[in-house]
């Protein structure tokens, strides 16, 4: 049995981090219902056509059931209100706000049904001097403290490649808060609200630092810290071909078998090495590294128990012996016709076989099915869909 099967969640959010989080909750079993406005199909900003040609849409929305509903109307408010006096979950992604007033927000829901577990993506929460202004990823990590930080020193922040605020203090944060109150209401018998704001997200991943400073230790700086170039012991190495390897012998005992394998016992005592005697290190690295190929390097400390890794590109990860043998690409059905590869599930349980999820569906492709579940008739349906509420066929 899947972990979440009889769980249901109503699925408000557009963008990345709500649909990445139903995501996650839709492979383990929980039938997620995609409230998708009737027309134009509005997803997430890499949707494609009618038929749903994004390959981001078709994985944001895998294993999930399209309803569309015009939440603009009494009846569709109406038709989302029934729905949840029955759901386990909403999630929603609105500026701080809107749901009050479209009346589907968390008083008027948990009024019908005190068993509801109601959460709120937003970029600054649902309080405080900035909970309704606008932003993205690269501002939240701005407020947060992070994007400052990226990048070598004396040089412009640089911009992650993935989504930090969206993914992390979104996303991820938001299903462990439901999968909290999901437990809390098993206890209680009552849901809770989760307020879940993408900046406080995104800034707890700066535990570490922020402990330090928080303790009177100095601010951290950009490419001034352990972890981002500060120590020779850390960091990446361009090697004959281009290509670079990336080391972490952090311990003592991993430097020191990483030196003496290179031949450089000189520098055993050096892993931290900082200012002028960091930069002669971090040279000399940088010279015998770059004497052999990516590849050779691997395969020379291959026999060596240390940390090192070759800097794959998306295309050589998704192709390693590491990701075929996690199941971390698999096939699944397409909305275009035959199958389709995706990412995996990145959640496993030991001594679990992993299920196929389903495909991503067609715009309203379960309204008459979801409809008929909360006791509507096909007159009614169609009458719905005459007005606007529902998607027209």
């Amino acid at each position: 049995m899947l972990t979440l099967s009889g769980i249901r969640v109503l699925d408000l959010s557009l963008q990345l981090p709500g649909p990445f989080c139903t995501l996650m909750m839709a492979d383990h079993g929980a039938d997620v219902i995609k409230v998708d406005e009737p027309n134009p199909r509005i997803r997430n900003p890499f949707a494609g056509e009618e038929s749903g040609l994004s390959p981001a849409d078709r994985y944001l929305n895998r294993g999930k059931r399209s309803l569309t509903l015009n939440l603009k109307s009494e009846e569709g408010r109406e038709v989302f209100r029934k729905l949840a006096a029955s759901a386990d979950v909403v999630v929603e992604g609105f500026r701080p706000g809107v749901t009050e007033r479209l009346g589907v927000d968390y008083a008027t829901l948990s009024a019908r049904n005190p068993r509801l577990v109601y959460c709120s993506i937003s970029g600054y929460g649902q309080t405080g001097p900035m909970r309704t202004v606008v932003g993205h990823d690269i501002n939240y990590i701005s407020y947060a403290g992070i994007l400052g930080l990226c990048g070598p020193k004396d040089s412009p922040p640089a911009l992650p490649p993935v989504q930090i605020g969206d993914l992390f203090g979104g996303a991820m944060l938001a299903l462990s808060g439901i999968l909290m109150a999901l437990l809390h209401r098993q206890a209680t018998g009552k849901g809770k609200w989760l307020d879940l704001s993408m900046t406080d997200g995104a800034m707890a991943m700066l535990s570490i630092h922020a402990a330090d400073f928080l303790a009177g230790g100095p601010p951290p700086e950009r490419g001034g810290m352990p972890l981002t170039g500060m120590y020779p012991c850390y960091g990446t190495y361009r090697c004959a071909d281009g290509k670079y390897v990336s080391i972490g012998p952090l311990e003592a005992w991993f430097w020191q078998r990483m030196v003496k394998a290179l031949g450089r016992e000189d520098l055993a005592d050096s892993q931290y090495a900082t200012g002028e005697e960091g930069a002669r290190v971090h040279g000399d690295l940088s010279k015998v590294f770059a004497a052999k190929g990516r590849d050779e390097w691997v395969e020379f400390f291959g026999e060596h128990d240390v940390c090192l890794s070759p800097v794959l590109s998306l295309p050589e990860a998704l192709s390693h012996p590491l990701a075929q043998a996690r199941k971390m690409v698999i096939e699944v059905d397409s909305l275009l016709g035959g199958r389709e590869r995706q990412l995996g599930l990145p959640v496993k349980f030991a001594g679990e076989e992993e299920g196929s999820p389903r495909r991503a569906p067609r715009l309203g492709e379960h309204d008459e099915e979801i409809l008929g579940e909360i006791g509507y008739a096909p007159a009614r349906i169609e009458e719905l869909r005459a007005q606007g509420v529902i998607r027209g066929k």
